[in-house]
C-alpha cells in the first residue's frame, strides 16, 4: 500500500530544490497538509500559492524545529546534511511524533578524497539511520536545471559569451541530474514503503566525460567554440598560489582536485524501487538554455 501522510514538514523549502519538491508533493498528495520552516528573510509567496503553512525559524534554533514538527507525521529534509545544525534537528525529531522521513544527502558523501565536509555528512547519515524513523536517504549528484543553478547555468552563460572554453580533467566522468527529476524522486520515494531503511543514488540518465558535457552544452547553444584542455598540474599550481595570496579565495585546491574524480553513479535501485527515470543531459541542458534565454529577453 502507498504511504499516506497527514502532515508533511519540509525543511529547506526555499532553497534551490525546495519549490520543485513542494510543487511535486502537492501534486502527489493534494489533500495533505504541508508545512515549511522558513527564515524571517525568506519569501513565502510561492509556498502560499501551493497552500503551504509556514513557521518562521532557523535550523540552528531547536525551539523553532520543535514548533515546526509539532503534530507532523512526516519530514522531508532538503537542507544540506553537510553542516553542524543536524544535531539539533535530530534532537527535535526525538521530541516529535514523526514516523517517516526522507532526507536529501549527496553523492559527495561517497568521495574517496579527504574533504572537510565528509565526516559531517557521515555523522548526519548515521543520525538518520539511528533516528527511529522509517527513513529514506536520497543522494543526488550535481543538481541543475534553472537559471539559478551554480554549475550548468554558469557554463551555459560562459559558452554564450566566450569563444574559448578552457577545461580541466576533461576525461573525468560527470552525471548531473535535473532538479525536476530529483523533486519527483522525493515524492515517489516518500510514497513507496519499499524505500524505507535504504539510501539511493540519483543521477542523470547517462554518464558523460567533462569534455562531452561541455561539447553538449556548446551544441545546445549552437555557436562555434574552441575547447582548450588545461594540464591539471599547472592549474593546481596556480590554485595554490592564488589561495596563498588571496585572503578570501573563491576557489580552493580541494575543488580542483575534485574535478579529477569520476562522479558517475548507478541509480538502478532507485529505478527499480520507485520508478526513477531521469532525463538525458542533452534534453536537460536545452531546457535550461531556453529558460536562460527567456529571462534575458524580458
Amino acid at each position: 500500500m502507498p504511504f499516506e501522510p497527514r502532515l508533511i514538514v519540509v525543511t529547506g523549502a526555499t532553497g534551490f530544490l525546495g519549490p520543485f519538491v513542494v510543487r511535486d508533493l502537492r501534486r502527489r498528495f493534494p489533500d495533505v497538509r504541508l508545512r515549511c520552516l522558513v527564515r524571517p528573510s525568506s519569501g513565502v509567496g510561492a509556498l502560499r500559492a501551493h497552500g503551504v503553512e509556514s513557521v518562521v525559524g532557523d535550523l540552528r534554533d531547536e525551539a523553532s524545529l520543535v514548533r515546526v514538527l509539532a503534530g507532523a507525521d512526516t519530514l522531508v529534509n532538503l537542507a544540506s546534511l553537510g553542516f553542524d545544525w543536524v544535531e539539533g534537528l535530530f534532537s527535535a525529531i526525538r521530541r516529535s511524533s514523526l514516523g517517516r522521513g526522507v532526507f536529501i544527502g549527496s553523492t559527495a558523501m561517497l568521495t574517496r578524497l579527504s574533504v572537510r565536509s565528509k565526516p559531517q555528512r557521515e555523522r548526519a547519515e548515521s543520525l538518520v539511520r539511528t533516528s527511529g524513523l522509517a527513513w529514506t536517504i536520497l543522494r543526488p549528484t550535481m543538481i541543475y536545471g534553472t537559471p539559478d543553478d551554480r554549475n550548468i547555468a554558469r557554463l551555459i552563460r560562459f559558452v554564450l559569451r566566450s569563444p574559448v572554453i578552457p577545461i580541466v580533467a576533461g576525461q573525468a566522468r560527470q552525471q548531473p541530474v535535473h532538479v525536476e527529476d530529483v523533486a519527483a524522486a522525493v515524492s515517489c520515494a516518500l510514497a513507496c514503503p519499499d524505500t524505507t531503511g535504504r539510501a539511493y543514488n540519483l543521477a542523470g540518465r547517462e554518464a558523460l566525460t567533462l569534455l562531452q558535457l561541455v561539447r553538449e552544452t556548446v551544441a545546445a547553444v549552437g555557436r562555434r567554440r574552441v575547447v582548450v584542455r588545461l594540464p591539471i598540474g599547472l592549474v593546481l599550481s596556480v590554485a595554490r598560489l592564488y589561495c596563498a595570496v588571496v585572503s578570501r579565495p573563491r576557489l580552493s585546491v580541494e575543488q580542483i582536485r575534485r574535478l579529477q574524480e569520476h562522479k558517475d553513479f548507478d541509480y538502478t535501485a532507485a529505478s527499480r524501487d520507485f520508478g526513477f527515470t531521469p532525463r538525458s543531459f542533452r534534453d536537460g541542458v536545452r531546457e535550461e538554455l531556453r529558460l536562460i534565454q527567456r529571462g534575458a529577453d524580458r
